[in-house]
């Protein structure tokens, strides 16, 4: 039994902190809030990339979907809504969009059967691992599977997208996390080149899908 690949596709993207596309969360910021395949004992990082930008909004925007329970309180109490156009406009500012440039490599095709299985033997579970049990809202399963993945050497993990498949069961949104080769070396285990950065706020087509698949 060995983890199952998928290949790396000539470009992916990201929203990230910073005008440099390849830069690493800072620590500080990270162990705030670590992403879903982050390590649990943050002996690395990890670098968030997408198949789209539209993808990587709806990553980065989630957490402003309202709750609809929320909503309803609210209207039937008469009060008013939440500004969402300035809460996206808040939460993109310190934020920049990127196109990068790929070499031909693989992640590990982390919901694969064959994957959830190698995982298993590794973490020493008894149960079997279902592909959305690395996709469920605790993460300590992903965020177990990160640091396998790391120590065994491999680039990082792909997956389906955990948000937007919350939102859409239908959605094939995929993501590509790409481990840093040391702590702080701010260098990833593959080969990467920025081709376009800008901020992130300046995407408006893709911000406004990304808004309309949330409903916000």
């Amino acid at each position: 039994m060995a983890f199952q690949f998928a290949n790396l596709p000539r470009r992916i993207y990201r929203v990230g902190w910073g005008d440099d596309p390849l830069a690493y969360a800072p620590l500080d910021i990270l162990k705030k809030g670590p992403g879903r395949w982050d390590d649990l004992r943050f002996r690395f990082r990890t670098g968030y990339f997408a198949d789209s930008l539209v993808t990587c909004f709806i990553e980065t925007l989630v957490d402003l979907r309202p709750d609809p329970a929320t909503v309803a309180t609210l209207l039937a109490m008469g009060e008013q809504l939440p500004d969402m156009d300035l809460a996206v406009s808040e939460a993109l500012a310190p934020k920049y969009a990127s196109v990068v440039i790929t070499a031909e490599d693989r992640l590990v095709d982390i919901a694969h059967a064959q994957s959830r299985e190698e995982f298993r033997l590794r973490a020493r579970r008894r149960k079997r691992l279902k592909a959305g049990d690395f996709l469920a809202a605790h993460l300590q399963v992903p965020r177990r599977a990160a640091g396998i993945v790391y120590d065994g050497g491999y680039a990082g993990i792909c997956a389906p997208s955990a948000e937007a498949l919350a939102v859409n069961a239908a959605s094939v949104a995929v993501t590509y996390n790409i481990f840093e080769t040391l702590l702080d070396s701010n260098q990833p285990r593959v080969a990467l080149v920025p081709h376009t950065v800008r901020p992130a706020a300046e995407q408006a087509i893709d911000i406004a899908s990304a808004r309309d698949f949330l409903r916000i």
